[in-house]
């Protein structure tokens, strides 16, 4: 993904719309390209982190979006996790299916 596509999906991902294999994308390049990783935190700020920064006196907002961006790859992580285990189960009960 290069940065142009990361700007794009800013707003998706601050708003948690999106997919498993574009998520997975953005924060790989996120987490190595210095200026969308700045322009995701002054997107942040912006969309979250004021409401935040309204309910509470101190924030680290860089604190903040590495919690999101670890939880969105945890997630990420999980579903991909499922998907192998779902195929495995599905293989096995067609071979038992044909074998019998």
């Amino acid at each position: 993904m290069d940065c142009k596509e990361t700007q794009r999906y800013m707003r998706q991902f601050l708003e948690n719309e999106l997919d498993a294999e574009n998520a997975r994308e953005f924060i790989l390049h996120v987490r190595s390209c210095k200026e969308c990783m700045e322009e995701l935190t002054i997107e942040y700020l912006i969309s979250g982190g004021m409401q935040e920064l309204e309910n509470t006196d101190d924030i680290n907002v860089q604190m903040e979006l590495e919690k999101r961006l670890a939880s969105v790859n945890q997630i990420q992580a999980r579903r991909s996790h499922l998907k192998a285990g779902l195929f495995v189960v599905v293989t096995m009960l067609a071979c038992v299916l044909f074998m019998t």
